[in-house]
């Protein structure tokens, strides 16, 4: 198939015009590498993004189910029935009863809120992964009475306590007496500590639902249900869904209104990185108009002649958008072949770098994660090679509608 002439033409412009001109040929180099920069930085920088999202999603999820409905008034009778009711969905997972809210843990002078959650230790298992992220002592006991609480390890830092000691549950609920109005509060044991890597490892303690049960004065009530879906994100329109289940009054809420404003955090910080660096391409792009303005002075002559042989001023301006495109498609292309291998690897990458300088990224005793996460989505990468190309064929038009304008017997009496 023949190349058509505007194509061959555009090339040749871009291969060897430059060469001419020292000047032209820098801004040229310039423009490309700016859009390789551009596009590597985009790419690295979206895909570490997307890996610090997804790991505070795995470990924050890890420990919160993906949602819970509370019953009327804080108090659901005859939960198991209504669990059994749940269970029968075929998006629910996993159901288990929960007692809480909002506590305060004492030790001596130290003095510290919580979100104080009564589970059941076995079924809780089926909504999140508390046991598994034990670190120091025990999980609960399946048996009632023994009064144990399990808390985050930087909690347990923050309260000075081990294994074993004492910890005072005060609720934000007053029984009355004789001698005044006294704050409800009972002693626990610290069973065991764990460490989902997450700022809930300094929010949250778990009891047993019976002792829960017990503090809150409910009976065999429970204050509502934790359930784990099949589908994370099917958790905002199914909750409610599963909430008309329940008695009236019912109110359901998923892991996106409990942990919503933290995500929604990430996903501002994403966006705006995102934007900052898409600046790199626009520079790379107004450098294209530069080049091919440049291009089209230097080529005057040559355009009257392509004009008086038959050339119309749309082949013209063809001619030199191929011009302008073949910097920003070069450019892109190597951008692309060093980004995304780079993206993929990163973590890697810098753990080289570290152990080649000595110096560490992430203090484990600092950070919640050791090296430096990543997740690359092709969709990112579409976006950024669809910015890309649009820019630099953008770019490409007012100096070639210019280069479309020339006149040749004008151009050619100065020739």
């Amino acid at each position: 198939m023949a190349v058509p002439l505007f194509l061959r033409i555009g090339i040749r412009y871009f291969r060897r015009a430059s060469g001419n001109d020292r000047f032209l040929s820098l801004v040229s180099w310039f423009s490309l590498l700016g859009m390789l920069i551009g596009v590597v930085s985009l790419i690295v920088v979206m895909a570490v993004m997307n890996g610090f999202e997804r790991e505070l999603q795995q470990r924050v999820l890890s420990v919160v189910p993906h949602g819970y409905i509370e019953g009327p008034q804080r108090r659901l009778s005859d939960w198991q029935r209504y669990a059994a009711t749940v269970e029968q969905n075929p998006q629910v997972s996993a159901v288990a009863p929960y007692v809480g809210g909002k506590a305060m843990l004492a030790v001596f002078k130290r003095l510290r809120g919580v979100s104080l959650y009564g589970i059941d230790p076995e079924q809780e298992r089926g909504v999140s992964a508390v046991g598994e992220h034990m670190v120091a002592g025990d999980y609960l006991s399946g048996d009632a009475g023994q009064y144990q609480i399990i808390i985050g390890d930087i909690l347990a830092r923050q309260l000075g306590v081990n294994i074993g000691d004492g910890v005072t549950v005060i609720l934000p609920k007053v029984t009355v007496t004789p001698f005044g109005l006294y704050p409800r509060e009972k002693e626990f044991i610290v069973s065991g500590v764990f460490s989902a890597g997450a700022q809930l490892d300094a929010t949250s303690a778990f009891i047993h639902i019976s002792d829960a049960q017990r503090l809150y004065q409910l009976g065999d009530d429970v204050e509502g249900l934790r359930l784990q879906l099949t589908d994370m994100f099917a958790a905002p329109h199914l909750l409610p869904e599963l909430a008309a289940l329940l008695p009236e009054g019912s109110v359901a809420v998923s892991w996106s209104d409990s942990q919503g404003s933290l995500f929604q955090a990430v996903k501002m910080e994403k966006q705006m990185v995102r934007l900052l660096l898409l600046f790199i391409v626009l520079i790379a792009a107004f450098n294209i108009v530069s080049i091919l303005s440049m291009a089209v002075s230097a080529k005057r002559g040559s355009i009257a002649v392509l004009r008086t042989m038959g050339s119309t001023p749309g082949s013209i301006m063809a001619i030199f958008i191929v011009y302008g495109m073949a910097t920003g498609l070069i450019g892109l292309g190597l951008g692309l072949l060093i980004g995304v291998p780079l993206a993929q690897h990163i973590g890697e990458v810098v753990a080289f770098l570290e152990q080649l300088s000595g110096l560490q990224l992430f203090n484990p005793q600092v950070y919640f994660i050791t090296r430096l996460p990543s997740y690359l989505q092709w969709s990112d990468v579409a976006v950024v090679s669809g910015f890309a190309l649009l820019l630099s064929l953008l770019a490409t038009l007012y100096p070639a509608w210019q280069a479309s304008r020339v006149q040749p017997a004008e151009a050619l009496r100065y020739e």
